[in-house]
């Protein structure tokens, strides 16, 4: 018996209760972001909690010329949008080890929150929110090593990365809940070259 997507709300979705499997984009991703969760979620000046990696199926999608810099998005900037394939939640400052091969992968899709998305009584668990800034490492992913050494790969980017949107195109309600555990949460940002 086939039953209609339609039926389902985010919290009667099957990939709601459990953990989400593998995104068909993992072969394909070509990027690790460090990202880092601060007190104050969307306050990148307060204190930072947590980091954040999130390997990602990313597509370069503009240049920023000078009159199209803005909030978050500086001339010399490229944007850049995908899909999150796996994440997992370290400690703040975690040095290389967030480029680590062996690093132990939490999430399939979407970003971690600590104790799920909501806790138990209804209190909202905490997660990286955009905005939210860090470092990208644009490369062969199949080259890093169990040191997360960058230099692995001579023509990786690494460099300063903005998060500007998670869920786009579709949130995490709706025809979201129906999409991301299919292909990953979207992620949308900035990569800003000779920044780091």
């Amino acid at each position: 018996m086939t039953i209609s997507p339609r039926r389902f709300t985010s919290g009667q979705h099957p990939q709601a209760a459990g953990p989400w499997p593998a995104t068909p984009l993992q072969p394909f991703a070509s990027a690790s972001l460090l990202l880092a969760e601060n007190a104050i979620p969307g306050d990148t000046t307060s204190a930072v909690v947590a980091a954040h990696v999130l390997e990602c199926f990313l597509v370069r999608a503009n240049y920023i010329s000078a009159k199209e810099n803005g909030p978050g998005v500086d001339t010399g900037d490229f944007t850049y949008s995908g899909m999150v394939c796996r994440a997992t939640r370290l400690p703040p400052h975690p040095g290389a080890i967030w480029l680590s091969s062996t690093l132990n992968w939490q999430q399939n899709g979407r970003r971690v929150a600590s104790g799920g998305s909501v806790a138990p009584g209804g209190a909202l668990s905490s997660t990286v929110v955009a905005p939210c800034e860090g470092l990208i490492w644009l490369g062969d992913l199949s080259l890093l090593n169990a040191a997360g050494v960058a230099d692995v790969d001579p023509y990786a980017q690494h460099t300063t990365f903005v998060v500007l949107e998670f869920g786009a195109d579709y949130g995490s309600g709706g025809i979201g809940a129906l999409v991301q555990p299919l292909i990953g949460e979207r992620v949308f940002g900035t990569l800003k070259p000779n920044r780091q």
